[in-house]
C-alpha cells in the first residue's frame, strides 16, 4: 500500500465491516476484466455472508478464480 498511515489493522477492518451492511465485491470476470457489484452483506463470526442468487455472473466470478474460496 501506498499510504502506509491509512493502512487498517485487523480490528480496524473488523470494526468496519462490522458497522456497516453494504459495500463492493470486486472481482475479475470470466475474460479478466475487472468486475465490481453492489451487494448487502452480514459479517459474523469473521465470515461475510451476503444474499445472492446460486448461478448467474457474480458468481461464476468469484468461484472461477483459483485465490477466492467462498465456500471456506
Amino acid at each position: 500500500m501506498r499510504r502506509g498511515k491509512q493502512l487498517l489493522s485487523m480490528e480496524g477492518i473488523v470494526g468496519v465491516m462490522k458497522r456497516y451492511t453494504n459495500g463492493v465485491l470486486a472481482c475479475l470476470d470470466d475474460d479478466g476484466y475487472p468486475y465490481a457489484v453492489p451487494l448487502s452483506y452480514i459479517y459474523f463470526n469473521g465470515i461475510i455472508y451476503f444474499h445472492s442468487a446460486k448461478v448467474g455472473h457474480k458468481i461464476d466470478a468469484i468461484t472461477e478464480k483459483q485465490k477466492v474460496n467462498p465456500f471456506h
